[in-house]
């Protein structure tokens, strides 16, 4: 027995099935259409919901644009007449020229090889989320798995300007604390990501027992902390003192004993060197002084002397010695002297300015103190 079909027949048959299945899947056909939309959009670790729905066009990650950066806080605006789109922050700019199909970042174009930048039209296009990046400060992930996108400032992106106010006066609370009162003259970007790196010049007057201005001339590290803080992680630095010439004609009055005892004893550190005598030099050290204390071993001592001092092709020649600071039992005296070579005189030689520190015993002796010598600056002289 045969069934025959017309038209009419089929098509209220294909709606019966369809019913059917529906009935027995109502949610099927919605399914689909949620598995297409799962894409969700975070700009700093709070979700947002911009008209559009991210999409993956020629295996590239396009976001709107307009949600994204009002969620960033840049103020958005759409020039109906010229086409143009523009985003401006604190620290960075879009602008998004529909016509001329271009983008610019920081007033840079910005462009992919062989991809749109943006897609659509009117003021909620879709845009590469790579362009984030072009700011040096916002970053763009996204979780494939997860299916989340997160636009957010990077912790070891490039500063803000809020964040460089921030670690201005952090460095300065630093530098008051540390050294006195100072005044941070040039403070410079360097680099930035695991640590952020500055380049800087201090100047730090002086205080307390200090003779001298100086201007510290520091490579600063500092790190972005995962609260947003910033803090110091390291500072090296090359110190130069300021007018330290005028220090020879400073002179101090001093008791005559002491002043001759220091002025002798300073002759003799010098025709110690030169004469390469080791004992002399072990005689004129502080024996409270860290030569002693940190190297016990009277023959370490003699060793380090021996390669600090030993080279018979160096002269040690005092120019000028005047004593500045001080104490019954400390003082500091200004030497000027120049480092020449005994076996070529007719080279140039090395000029020193250093503040040399002597220290007197209970004994009424007076020594050398080496710890706390400063070396202010050295130059080369004929």
């Amino acid at each position: 027995m045969s069934i025959k079909l017309n038209v009419k027949s089929i098509t209220m048959l294909l709606l019966v099935c369809l019913l059917t299945v529906m009935a027995w899947n109502p949610a099927g056909a919605s399914a689909k259409t949620a598995a297409a939309k799962t894409i969700r959009v975070y700009v700093q670790d709070k979700e947002i919901h911009p008209k559009t729905a991210p999409v993956i066009q020629g295996g590239k990650l396009y976001v709107e644009f307009r949600s994204a950066v009002q969620a960033l806080g840049f103020s958005f605006k759409y020039d109906a007449v010229q086409k143009v789109i523009t985003a401006v922050s604190e620290d960075a700019s879009f602008k998004i020229d529909l016509k001329a199909k271009k983008a610019y970042v920081n007033n840079i174009s910005f462009s992919v090889t062989g991809t749109p930048v943006f897609i659509g039209s009117g003021a909620d296009i879709m845009v590469l989320a790579s362009i984030f990046q072009s700011t040096s400060y916002i970053n763009a992930d996204y979780d494939q798995k997860q299916k989340t996108v997160r636009i957010y400032v990077d912790l070891q992106g490039k500063p803000k300007k809020s964040d460089l106010k921030k670690i201005r006066a952090l460095l300065e609370a630093h530098y008051q604390t540390a050294t006195g009162l100072a005044t941070i003259q040039s403070l410079n970007l360097e680099t930035w990501g695991t640590y952020t790196t500055f380049s800087a010049d201090v100047l730090i007057h002086k205080s307390g027992g200090e003779l001298l201005d100086r201007i510290e001339h520091a490579e600063i590290e500092m790190e972005h902390k995962a609260d947003k803080s910033w803090t110091i992680h390291n500072i090296t630095s090359d110190t130069e003192y300021l007018d330290y010439t005028s220090l020879a004609h400073k002179e101090i009055s001093v008791p005559d004993v002491d002043k001759m005892a220091i002025i002798s004893l300073l002759a003799a550190d010098f025709k110690a060197r030169n004469e390469e005598n080791i004992e002399a030099l072990l005689a004129l050290q502080n024996p409270a002084g860290k030569m002693f204390t940190d190297y016990p071993d009277l023959e370490l001592v003699r060793e380090y002397l021996k390669f600090t001092y030993d080279r018979d092709e160096l002269k040690y020649n005092g120019e000028s010695t005047t004593i500045v600071a001080y104490e019954p039992a400390r003082a500091t005296v200004y030497s000027v002297y120049n480092l020449g070579n005994n076996a070529q005189p007719e080279l140039p030689k090395l000029r020193l300015y250093v503040l040399v520190s002597v220290v007197k015993s209970v004994d009424g002796v007076w020594y050398m103190n080496p710890d706390e010598d400063i070396i202010l600056d050295s130059e080369i002289v004929k």
